[in-house]
């Protein structure tokens, strides 16, 4: 078993919240635009790396807003903070290098319930764009796949 940081970032546009589509093998699930931090690297630097990676979006990072706590099967453990994020020009998304990334898509409150979100972080996602605030800091969930 090992532990990872993950960082990620929330971009909220028109009232929807930005996720990008990862692909595993023949699995594809959704999770909120970031990825690891590496050694030496400060959170908020590797958001804004991983952000351009991606999605090639330049980002400012605000606030911290909450951390999930995942354990995967495999053991793996990761530790993710997640900062609202804000973009100059969110419509200039593009998929970027990082080849486990195949697409993006805004979510509607109402389109979250049925999406696979890994970690499962829908009901915080939809409490978040019904009342702009997440009433916990800390989330443990398991990482299901």
């Amino acid at each position: 078993m090992y532990m990872r940081i993950r960082v990620a970032g929330l971009l909220i546009h028109n009232s929807c919240v930005l996720l990008v589509k990862h692909r595993k093998g023949k699995k594809s699930y959704w999770l909120l635009p970031g990825g690891g931090v590496k050694s030496g690297e400060a959170v908020q630097d590797a958001l804004k790396r991983e952000l351009f990676e991606e999605l090639k979006l330049h980002i400012e990072v605000g606030d911290f807003l909450f951390a999930v706590e995942t354990i995967a099967q495999n053991a793996t453990h990761i530790l993710q903070p997640t900062y609202v994020i804000h973009a100059k020009d969110p419509g200039s998304l593009a998929v970027g290098e990082d080849r486990r990334v195949v697409g993006f898509k805004f979510f509607r409150r109402s389109d979250i319930q049925n999406a696979t979100i890994y970690p499962d972080i829908r009901i915080e996602l939809q409490e978040f764009l019904a009342s702009g605030a997440i009433s916990k800091r800390y989330f443990l969930k398991q990482w299901v796949e």
